[in-house]
């Protein structure tokens, strides 16, 4: 039986990352075959692939083959367990032991052949997560945390020791900043409001990205390279383990409110800490 004790959660991340590469190399060779694979529509938005359900059922049999009396919340058989995520956040968030994993953030990206994607591994003990892991299968990057250890940073293709990562106090202005955000495209809800912040934001800050994965955008905060990061409408599969990767690194994570982060949260804002309540500010205005 697993507790939430050091010991148990070090294994778990020591799993979760093993499980990352083996995965990541399911993602290589199906992209090695882009043309033939079958591109079906997803339940919530955008695609979903071949690489995407091939990627997941490996992660699942894993799981329950090493802890096979916990539970699991997967992005490509959520809604077709429950329905919609509201259920399946209602669910989830009451169980002792939840995996949530994207087999595949990125699936826009990944079948045009653009090498910015990932796959995200997180470990929930009653809807908090203790682990988290994101891997950037085409040049080996993976970043990682737990509830017991900052977050770390390494690259399997040189071997290098890993890196601990850390949020500098450096007091950036909105003028100064290099920004990250995204927007979830679902049917019928207007985004007139989130455009009208992206264009205050672009036209006031060093710059925005929108790359296509909310997860590696969200790591990219932890290690500095990004100052910030909002988004509405993420699922937690797309947050559950960056945010505890930001978290560990010392950024500051909320919702647009000011509301403590936790994976089933409806906005996400991430930015280092000397320049959080600008960035907090600005997107409510």
């Amino acid at each position: 039986m697993m507790k939430n004790k050091r010991s148990d959660i070090k294994d778990a991340l020591k799993f979760s990352i093993d499980l990352s590469y083996k995965a990541g190399e399911i993602l290589l060779k199906y992209q090695k075959k882009l043309n033939s694979l079958e591109i079906t529509n997803k339940q919530a938005q955008g695609v979903a692939s071949s690489a995407d359900i091939a990627s997941e059922k490996f992660i699942i049999k894993s799981i329950l083959k090493k802890f096979p009396d916990h539970h699991i919340l997967a992005e490509e058989s959520a809604y077709a367990q429950f329905g919609n995520k509201k259920k399946a956040y209602e669910v989830f968030k009451e169980k002792e032991w939840t995996w949530v994993i994207d087999p595949l953030d990125g699936t826009n990206n990944y079948l045009n052949g653009l090498d910015y994607y990932a796959i995200c591994i997180s470990l929930l003990h009653f809807g908090k997560p203790v682990v988290g892991v994101v891997y950037r299968p085409s040049n080996g990057d993976c970043f990682f945390a737990s509830s017991f250890e900052q977050s770390k940073f390494q690259n399997i293709r040189n071997h290098k020791k890993s890196k601990t990562l850390y949020s500098d106090n450096n007091p950036k202005k909105l003028k100064q900043a290099l920004l990250s955000t995204g927007f979830v495209c679902e049917k019928g809800i207007p985004f007139d409001h989130e455009f009208s912040v992206f264009k205050h934001m672009m036209a006031n800050s060093r710059g925005i990205r929108r790359m296509g994965s909310a997860a590696l955008d969200l790591c990219l905060v932890s290690s500095g390279v990004f100052d910030g990061f909002w988004e509405k409408g993420l699922a937690p599969w797309d947050m559950a383990a960056a945010g505890l990767i930001c978290i560990q690194s010392g950024v500051k994570v909320t919702d647009y409110n000011g509301k403590e982060f936790q994976p089933f949260c409806e906005s996400i804002l991430a930015a280092r800490t000397p320049f959080y309540k600008n960035l907090k500010r600005e997107i409510n205005r």
